[in-house]
């Protein structure tokens, strides 16, 4: 990182992960690169997030498993600039086969984005396992950086 003074240590990070509303991820495709908004959650140090079954995020990372997941706060402008706080994930992006993983990743994502009563999600969730893809990252490094002048 060019601005050590904004580094901050990988415990950040994972604060700043687990507040933003959404995070970029990015993938290599043969292209130049791809990028899409993802609603990721995590179960401890492993990221989570789903999708279609078919689709150019999945072909990517069928052939370019190392990826990169971006995610952001604004804290409100500061003059001539912003005030923010960023976390970059990197990993090995996979399909998650096994059913009691994705069925608690799904937990972990709808927890993560629906704070109401979770008593129903089984019985929602279970029928919905063969139409919904579900990945998981095993990050590998986690940096994050802040801009908050006084």
């Amino acid at each position: 990182m060019r601005r050590k003074d904004r580094e901050r240590d990988a415990a950040f990070a994972w604060e700043v992960f687990d507040k933003a509303p959404f995070g970029v991820l990015s993938l290599r495709d043969g292209e130049g690169g791809y990028g899409v908004p993802i609603s990721p959650a995590r179960i401890g140090e492993t990221v989570y997030f789903h999708c279609a079954r078919t689709g150019k995020k999945l072909d990517c990372i069928a052939q370019w498993p190392q990826a990169s997941v971006t995610v952001c706060e604004f804290a409100g402008p500061d003059y001539f600039s912003c005030k923010c706080r960023s976390a970059i994930l990197r990993g090995k992006v996979s399909l998650v086969e096994d059913e009691a993983e994705k069925l608690e990743a799904l937990r972990a994502l709808t927890r993560q984005r629906c704070t109401g009563d979770m008593a129903d999600f089984e019985t929602y969730a279970v029928p919905q396992l063969k139409n919904t893809a579900v990945c998981r990252m095993d990050v590998t490094e986690i940096t994050g950086k802040e801009r908050m002048p006084k």
